[in-house]
C-alpha cells in the first residue's frame, strides 16, 4: 500500500462525498463534509510526516515527534469542532468527512487483497 494511493483515494472519496452531500442534503453540509475530508487528508499527511521523522536512518530523530502523534487527535477534534460551530451544521457530515482517510485505507487494503488474490499486484 503506497502513501500516494492513500492520498489519491482520500481526495477521491472526499470529492465523491462532497458531490453526494450536495445532491442529497444541500451545499452547507456538503462544504462541512469537504472541510472534514480536507482535515482528514491533512491528518494523513501529518501521520506520514511524523512517522518518517521517527524512522531509523541517516537523519537525526526528533524526540518531540512521538508526542505529536497524540497531539494530532487534539488538533483533529478541535478542527472538527470549529467547522461545526463556524458553519452551524449537524456534526455528522464533518465526522463522515473526517473518516475519509480511514475509508481510503480500508479501500486500498481491499484493492491489495484482490490484486494478490488474482496475481495482478502493481507497485504505484
Amino acid at each position: 500500500m503506497t502513501i500516494h494511493r492513500l492520498y489519491r483515494l482520500t481526495m477521491i472519496l472526499g470529492a465523491i462525498g462532497f458531490v453526494l452531500y450536495w445532491a442529497l442534503v444541500g451545499p452547507i453540509p456538503a462544504v462541512a463534509f469537504l472541510l472534514g475530508a480536507l482535515v482528514s487528508f491533512g491528518n494523513l499527511w501529518l501521520f506520514h510526516w511524523l512517522a518518517k521523522s521517527m524512522e531509523p536512518g541517516t537523519t537525526q530523530r526528533k524526540p518531540w515527534a512521538a508526542g505529536a502523534f497524540i497531539g494530532r487527535y487534539l488538533i483533529l477534534f478541535t478542527l472538527g469542532y470549529v467547522i461545526v460551530k463556524a458553519l452551524g451544521v449537524n456534526p455528522l457530515p464533518v465526522v463522515f468527512g473526517l473518516f475519509a482517510s480511514t475509508a481510503a485505507v480500508i479501500f486500498s487494503s481491499a484493492i491489495e487483497l484482490v490484486q494478490n488474490l488474482f496475481g495482478t499486484r502493481r507497485t504505484d
